[in-house]
This record gives structure tokens, C-alpha cells and sequence, in this order.
């Protein structure tokens, strides 16, 4: 055999290798995680009602609209606090809104946020305890995402696990899971994931980050696996020269 011959071999060879690890390693990776079945942006909100029934006389609010604590949304008036008011004036007092003469009502934001629905046309009769306006608290943005796991993936969920929230644009944005239930169906494990990052910023990427967004989750296992130590020094070394966001 001629040194030509034995330099293509050994080229041969290398590149086969080369090839197997390559397989490997995304195998490997694609093991060590799971893609959810749906999930969402969600936010952290809360309801405004009236303690008095009555009609909508005014609103300065619309859906959309963000609002701080003690921000004005409506204006009641109603016949109940009216004839509290004559009886003997004992009307309680509340952060959540604030009463005048007349058996007027005004209902008030109690926490910064933004108004997600309204339920309260001017003009219209409320009852008393009902929602009228529903504020998505600010800063509370969360995506709920639900995984299938089988009994070996659910053993390798660790606390806290790393979980990536894709956008409809492909834009990965690092979260961390901060709570998880479990049903089981089928013999697999249904678990719904609440999914925190800093990243989830009411309005960025052209407005996808925002409550009712569609997102894929993907969730980041131990890794287990015969070749999990290599795997780990062949990520750091990847990120240390600047090549990571390849294997993203």
C-alpha cells in the first residue's frame, strides 16, 4: 500500500469518526431534552369589583391602558351606598376605591400593572362582587408550559432546571422552571411547568412578549448518559471560543 493510499485511509477514518462523534453528541443533547406539547406567556393578575351594585356613570380606562396604585378606573353610582350614606354616613373605607356624595363609587388600581379586560360598559348596571376590570400585575409575566414525560425523563428533572422559552420569531430566551404538578396519563407523566425569566418583558421582540403568546418550551434534563462528562467539557470548551450559539 502506498503512503498516498494510507493518507486517504487514515483521512477516511478520521472524517468517519469525526462523523460518529458529531451523531453522538447531538443525540446525546436531543436525550438531555424535551419539548413541550403547548405552552404560553401568562401573567399574574387581579380583579377590581364594586362592594356596591349600581351604573357605570364614567370610565377612564381602556384595555391596554397600564395604570399605578390609586389610578381612577370607574365611576358608580349606586342606590345602595346612597342609603348608607343617608342612614348615618358609616360608608367603609377602602384602598380600592373611594366614595363622594351622592352614592357615587370610584374604583381604584391597588398595585402597578396593565389593563387586560373590561367588563364594565358606561352606561350599564354592575352587581356588587362581580369583575369588572381584570390588571395583569406589572412585571408578573410567566410562561405555563405542558411537557409528556416518560418514567426516565420525569427522574431526571432537577429543581430549578434550565428551560428555554422560544418565541414565534425563534428568539431563545433562558428561563428557569419555579414550579411543576404532575399528572399521570397513560402510563406518562403530564407535567405543567411555570417557567420564570427576566427576559419576559411585557412588549419586546415587536409586542410576541406578551400575555396569550404562543411559545415552545424546551426543558433541560440531567444528563445521565455514558458520554455526559465529555459532553460537558466539549460545551464549555465550544463556549469559551465564541461557538455556543451554534448548539443553541
Amino acid at each position: 500500500m502506498t503512503w498516498i493510499n494510507r493518507l486517504r485511509l487514515l483521512g477516511g477514518l478520521i472524517l468517519v469518526l469525526v462523523i460518529v462523534a458529531g451523531a453522538t453528541f447531538v443525540l446525546n443533547q436531543r436525550e438531555s431534552q424535551v419539548t413541550s406539547r403547548s405552552a404560553s406567556i401568562k401573567a399574574v393578575s387581579y380583579d377590581v369589583a364594586s362592594d356596591y351594585s349600581g351604573t357605570v356613570i364614567s370610565r377612564t380606562i381602556e384595555e391596554g391602558d397600564t395604570v399605578v396604585a390609586g389610578d381612577a378606573l370607574l365611576r358608580i353610582q349606586s342606590a345602595t351606598l346612597l342609603r348608607a350614606q343617608e342612614a348615618d354616613g358609616d360608608v367603609p373605607v377602602s384602598g380600592a376605591y373611594s366614595v363622594s356624595d351622592g352614592g357615587i363609587i370610584t374604583l381604584r388600581a391597588t398595585q402597578a400593572g396593565v389593563v387586560s379586560t373590561i367588563s364594565a360598559p358606561v352606561g350599564g348596571f354592575v352587581d356588587s362582587s362581580v369583575p369588572l376590570v381584570i390588571i395583569d400585575r406589572e412585571g408578573s409575566l410567566f410562561t405555563l408550559a405542558e411537557f409528556n414525560l416518560d418514567p426516565y425523563d420525569f427522574a431526571r428533572i432537577e429543581e430549578a432546571a434550565s428551560v428555554d422559552v422560544i418565541l414565534p420569531d425563534r428568539t431563545r430566551l433562558p428561563g428557569t422552571m419555579s414550579s411543576i404538578k404532575v399528572d399521570t396519563m397513560g402510563g406518562k407523566a403530564l407535567a405543567t411547568v411555570e417557567i420564570t425569566s427576566d427576559l419576559l418583558v411585557r412588549g419586546e421582540r415587536g409586542g410576541l412578549v406578551s400575555p396569550g403568546t404562543p411559545v415552545t418550551g424546551v426543558l433541560y434534563l440531567r444528563d445521565d448518559g455514558p458520554l455526559s462528562g465529555v459532553y460537558e467539557s466539549f460545551l464549555g470548551f465550544v463556549e469559551k471560543i465564541g461557538l455556543g450559539s451554534f448548539l443553541s
